[in-house]
């Protein structure tokens, strides 16, 4: 029984910390295979330095290029490199300042390459920055805890989410399931994920925040399981949202988990909507995550 709980918290921890730190044997994703997707999900950091390093490196070897050919490119100095990556910047960029240019057939060709080049280079770097700046983001605020309480002789579940921009998201589909590692008979490790209904899945309009619900009946899978069980399993709570932004027309997905050690029991979240003097609606986030206990 040991060794299967350390596989327990081993297929745990690789899941928890993403695909980079696993190894998919007889399955290679290159970057090339899949660069699209690889673009949009790089970080911004990543992406300038990969972008000026493609840069660098083209304009590089068409100055190597032009090298060749040091007496059909006016306005620069032979054998000085600089003179002509800073032409082939020109060139493909089409700058032109007019100081150097190409005045022989080969540094014609060399010329012509590198604008047909330099136009589909600049075509799909905009088309990825455009992507990434487009990129649908759902901008929703998940509370840092779940909750679990009792109240008139049910208990019941419950997680609090928030709209973060000032447009709201329209019909909004919201699951809640139970995700748990199970041990079968023959000793394999199986994650299975139990639906936990909601008493309001469906939200046609999010403005500030909503607080989804899920009764422990004896129909729901929660009912009769302890702490310690859920723990031994490595259960978590896993929420996924989807809607409508209203200004884009876009879909927005956004998905958070909720370790047994992330629950508390005989909680309930503090209001965060009030009523101002003059009428106008405060909603103050800085209490989004507050609970208090009874």
């Amino acid at each position: 029984m040991p060794h299967v709980l350390s596989r327990l918290r081993l297929h745990h921890a690789l899941e928890d910390r993403g695909h980079d730190n696993v190894v998919r044997v007889g399955h290679a994703d290159r970057a090339w295979s899949d660069f699209y997707h690889h673009a949009l999900t790089i970080r911004w950091t990543g992406f300038f330095w990969y972008t000026l390093l493609c840069y660098v490196l083209f304009n590089g070897v068409f100055a190597l290029l032009y090298m060749t050919v040091p007496r059909q490119v006016t306005g620069t100095r032979p054998g000085v490199f600089w003179d002509y990556f800073f032409f082939s910047i020109q060139t493909f960029s089409t700058v032109g300042y007019g100081v150097m240019a190409p005045v022989g057939l080969v540094a014609h060709v060399f010329s012509a390459c590198e604008l047909l080049g330099g136009m589909i280079l600049n075509a799909v770097a905009t088309g990825l920055v455009f992507a990434r700046f487009a990129r649908p983001r759902a901008r929703i605020m998940f509370s840092n805890s779940a909750l679990i309480r009792h109240e008139q002789g049910i208990a019941h579940l419950s997680v609090r989410i928030a709209n973060q921009r000032l447009s709201p998201i329209l019909s909004i589909d919201t699951e809640l399931f139970l995700s748990r590692l199970i041990v079968q008979p023959n000793g394999r490790l199986v994650r299975q994920f139990d639906p936990l209904p909601l008493v309001q899945s469906h939200i046609p309009v999010l403005r500030f925040a909503f607080s989804l619900m899920h009764v422990i009946d004896e129909g729901s899978p929660l009912h009769g399981l302890t702490i310690e069980e859920l723990r031994k399993e490595e259960a978590e709570i896993v929420l996924t949202v989807s809607g409508t932004d209203e200004v884009s027309g876009q879909s927005v997905f956004a998905r958070s988990a909720y370790g047994f050690d992330r629950v508390l029991y005989n909680h309930r979240f503090v209001d965060i909507i009030d009523a101002s003097a003059d009428g106008r609606i405060t909603v103050d986030y800085t209490r989004f995550h507050a609970t208090e206990g009874e």
